[in-house]
């Protein structure tokens, strides 16, 4: 490899790394900034859930709430105040047909499962299809008779087996009712096949893909789709036992936590004619999804841009760059090397002489008289000679040898791995070379020329090891005492 291209390579490879560097700090810039926007996207987008998607859809489920799973209650409402009811039992209870077929039209009018009355006085379980039998003290499926007689409150909402069919587990309404001085006579209610109600719960969670259910005071889960999946966490949740610590105080509440990788968001409303809370649930997967896919996309983009970018400006800029470091390390006259490439160059070849522990030699030459040949043919002769100088030069020197203009008619040659005597030698090749050698118009010139070695160890104690000056000095020293000594001399120094 010639020196100029070394040059030009030490150049290219700090260029490359400079460009590296600008890459990556893009890079970083770009995957910075998608990194900062995801997580603040995260943040805007829990927020935004927790504040509102979550209350509003769960409004709308209350809403539908209230027309679907509100309407049995005000069924039994409408027929424990119904006069027919009230005055039936207080005349004594005559023609039960009469209330069997009020009954039956109930059920068929509403479509429910069931409707019955329970008279307090003949404890007779009127239903749709008949009377049932007598509700006695004793066996569980009568205990929610008495637990409605004696409750404070006029109605309330359970799951359990229906008396006509004892298979069949139905979500009943049970109200109160009064005669009109308010004493209790009886009970009265409809029921809902609890598939139904399933079914309901499945379509508000198909609708609003949320997980959707029904707790008691208890915090147990009472109404809930067939495909019923909670995060056993929620239940127990610090903000959910707070929840429940002050049950129906609370209208609405809205909370999330974090379990493993995923983040639960959690909405709690209070519905008072069923005393239960409606629980919404939804975990992160598909928002936190659409943002991470969103986040690997600008990072890939980022990546290609980046590297388009950087690849278009790099062959952009090249061929001004080559041309610049061509202009920054060659001589534009003579096409050797400037001082600035012999800085570079020398100092690599110091390190390698050190490391390999072979000194090296220079040669620092001057054309004698040139002023002559600028005064007699002017200064464009005078610039061709000094081209066809360096190329006479360069035809008497190996390729890892540096050739570079010194300053005017000088020019400075190191010889890696090279003795002094080499040196001389190649010196004396020069020189001969040059005697030789017609120049424009004929002419010959001679040329001066000093050497020295560099020295890597201390001859003595009063000569230090070399370092780039005290060498370039000793060179330069020489070629002052062979122009001295009459020109057209080799001087070692």
């Amino acid at each position: 490899m010639s020196q100029s291209n070394l040059v030009q390579t030490i150049c290219h490879s700090q260029k490359l790394r400079f460009v590296i560097a600008i890459t990556l700090l893009t890079l970083a810039g770009f995957i910075g900034t998608s990194l900062i926007s995801y997580f603040v996207a995260v943040k805007a987008v829990s927020n935004q859930i927790t504040d509102s998607a979550l209350p509003l859809t769960s409004d709308n489920i209350y809403s539908e709430i209230q027309r679907d799973l509100m309407r049995p209650v005000f069924i039994s409402s409408l027929m424990a105040h119904d006069t027919f009811v009230r005055d039936w039992t207080i005349a004594g209870e005559q023609d039960e047909q009469s209330l069997v077929r009020y009954l039956a039209e109930i059920q068929k009018k509403y479509e429910t499962v069931t409707a019955f009355y329970v008279s307090d006085n003949t404890r007779q379980y009127y239903h749709s299809s008949g009377v049932l039998r007598t509700i006695e003290k004793g066996p569980v499926i009568n205990d929610w008779y008495f637990r409605v007689k004696n409750m404070p409150e006029e109605y309330e909402i359970n799951i359990d087996h229906d008396t006509a069919n004892p298979n069949r587990l139905s979500v009943f309404v049970n109200y109160k009712t009064y005669d009109y001085e308010g004493q209790f006579i009886g009970a009265t209610g409809v029921g809902l096949a609890l598939e139904k109600v399933q079914e309901l719960i499945e379509s508000y969670q198909k609708k609003y893909n949320r997980v959707v259910y029904f707790i008691d005071k208890q915090g147990k889960p009472t109404l809930r789709g067939n495909q019923f999946i909670a995060n056993p966490e929620t239940l127990k949740h610090k903000q959910f036992y707070q929840l429940l610590k002050a049950y129906g105080q609370k209208t609405q509440t809205s909370f999330q936590y974090k379990t493993g990788s995923h983040t639960y968001y959690v909405n709690a409303r209070y519905i008072p004619e069923f005393d239960w809370y409606v629980i919404i649930e939804q975990k992160d997967d598909e928002q936190t999804d659409k943002l991470f896919n969103s986040l690997i996309l600008n990072v890939v983009v980022s990546i290609l841009i980046s590297f388009l970018v950087l690849t278009a400006s790099y062959f952009t800029i090249a061929a001004y760059q080559k041309r610049l470091e061509h202009m920054a390390t060659t001589d534009s006259l003579s096409g050797a090397l400037n001082r600035h490439s012999l800085d570079i160059l020398l100092a690599q070849t110091i390190r390698q002489a050190e490391r390999k522990n072979q000194a090296f030699s220079g040669i620092l030459l001057d054309l004698d008289h040139f002023k002559v040949v600028n005064d007699k043919y002017g200064h464009l002769v005078g610039d061709q000679v000094i081209k066809d100088a360096v190329d006479l030069l360069r035809a008497q020197l190996r390729e890892s040898d540096v050739l570079c203009r010194w300053g005017g008619e000088e020019f400075l040659i190191v010889l890696p791995e090279c003795s002094l005597e080499s040196a001389r030698q190649i010196a004396e090749q020069i020189r001969t070379k040059f005697m030789q050698h017609e120049f424009c118009h004929g002419d010959r010139l001679t040329a001066s020329i000093g050497i020295a070695e560099f020295r890597l160890t201390a001859l003595s104690d009063t000569e230090q090891a070399d370092n780039s000056e005290t060498w370039l000095h000793r060179v330069d020293m020489a070629l002052y005492q062979a122009k001295e000594s009459g020109r057209n001399k080799i001087v070692l120094g």
